[in-house]
């Protein structure tokens, strides 16, 4: 099992380092992109663990510092108040330089249009490239579009970006059209499936509970989704969903759903 136990680190979930297999060549192909850096797409569904590939590749490099994290935000404006916000955090340079908050950052972000934000972000990436992973996009403008082209053409700067799929992208689909530019993140297999199960339910400690019912569900349902199978045996461990050693899967199974859909 070693060679494809792949590890979410302790911000996944709740708890130490949580291990599962079947996604350690990802993780590698990721690393590998920071290392060089690559500009790519991770694509997959909602729980395929693309976030916490990125967070794991990230921590096993020597040095993430200019690694820039940001949630998108379909508003370009927003983007650019966070991208400008997380650069000048970090003690960007050519940023200081450029935009000489006042004391009060975000009075003074609150003050600025995006023609300026664009202008000031565009200058100083370019003297001080960095790489930038959006995480969660969906619904890109044109707007958008144009904006990360000028960085993704920038001499030295990277995107790393994430999304449930193509059609989420939008216009920024122009930017990831080369499919070795892409890695997607597909269900597990069954047997990756089962063995996950198997070290979630040690992790959460319902291995003397009746499972052999409760885990058929589990895997029937997840289709291969790693994060509903963690999610289902961490909630097999609450008292309310137990009668005696039996785990009530239907109460389970709609909770996952119910956070999957928010």
């Amino acid at each position: 099992w070693a060679t494809d136990l792949f590890c979410y680190p302790p911000s996944y979930s709740t708890g130490p380092m949580f291990c599962m297999p079947g996604l350690a060549g990802n993780r590698q192909r990721i690393r590998e992109a920071f290392e060089r850096r690559e500009s790519i797409l991770i694509r997959g569904l909602a729980g395929a663990g693309k976030t916490a590939l990125i967070q794991a590749a990230i921590d096993d490099l020597p040095d993430p510092r200019d690694i820039v994290q940001l949630r998108y935000s379909s508003s370009l404006h927003r983007l650019l108040v966070d991208l400008t916000r997380s650069l000048l955090a970090t003690n960007h340079k050519a940023l200081l330089g450029l935009a000489r908050p006042a004391v009060d950052l975000d009075r003074w972000l609150t003050h600025q249009t995006s023609l300026h934000l664009k202008g000031i972000l565009l200058t100083s990436l370019e003297a001080e490239p960095r790489t930038i992973v959006l995480d969660g996009v969906d619904g890109g403008s044109f707007p958008m579009y144009r904006f990360l082209q000028k960085l993704y053409y920038l001499r030295g700067m990277t995107i790393i970006a994430a999304a449930r799929d193509t059609a989420s992208l939008g216009a920024l689909s122009r930017l990831f059209f080369d499919p070795r530019r892409i890695v997607h993140i597909g269900p597990l297999n069954h047997a990756d499936s089962r063995r996950l199960f198997d070290l979630a339910a040690n992790r959460f400690g319902i291995e003397d509970l009746d499972l052999a019912e409760f885990r058929d569900k589990v895997l029937e349902s997840a289709h291969g989704n790693p994060r509903q199978i963690i999610e289902m045996c961490r909630l097999a461990a609450d008292p309310t969903y137990l009668s005696g050693k039996h785990i009530k899967f239907a109460p389970v199974r709609i909770e996952v759903m119910m956070r999957f859909l928010d």
